[in-house]
């Protein structure tokens, strides 16, 4: 009678804690993910402690969503056509090279691996740098750089033709 009792009591213990798991998880999924609406004419702004210059702010999103990210060194956010914007900036760079190739890797490691394609592409503002696509996915990306600055973007999505340019062109240094 006292092992029926330590399995009923075993199972009670077993269902809560599979219930205080699993409805978590199960409203959580069901929840939107709150995004802000980005309109007309406002600019993003990306900081990385560390050395002065360490913000950056770019614009040309309007109309897209931007997602919470927590961290203020990353911008992530949805546009038309099923595109992705992924913004990142890091502070303390000694070797723009390195940093370049480095910062391939982590997008690898965010979103999905990509390659150099030759490219460059600079701004009036002082930004300049490669280029590089999606090497699993249809994707664009310039890492750049400016002063002490290393500032990664990639645009994905299902729209092969995306261009990052509109939006690498208003990228500046704002500190």
């Amino acid at each position: 009678m006292g092992a029926a009792r330590d399995w009923r009591r075993a199972g009670a213990i077993l269902g809560i804690v599979g219930v205080l798991i699993v409805v978590p998880a199960v409203l959580t999924a069901l929840v939107p993910t709150r995004e802000t609406p980005v309109t007309r004419g406002t600019t993003i702004r990306l900081t990385a402690p560390g050395r002065t210059p360490d913000t950056i702010e770019f614009s040309g999103v309007d109309g897209w969503q931007q997602r919470p990210t927590g961290d203020r060194t990353t911008a992530v956010l949805d546009g038309p056509n099923g595109r992705i914007l992924l913004v990142s900036v890091v502070n303390g760079v000694t070797d723009f090279d390195a940093a370049a190739q480095w910062r391939r890797k982590v997008l690898g490691a965010q979103a999905f691996p990509v390659r150099e394609d030759g490219g460059k592409v600079a701004n009036t503002y002082g930004f300049t740098g490669p280029t590089c696509r999606g090497e699993t996915r249809a994707g664009v990306c310039a890492i750049l750089g400016n002063h002490n600055l290393a500032v990664s973007m990639l645009l994905s999505g299902t729209d092969i033709d995306a261009d990052l340019q509109p939006i690498v062109y208003t990228l500046r240094v704002t500190s």
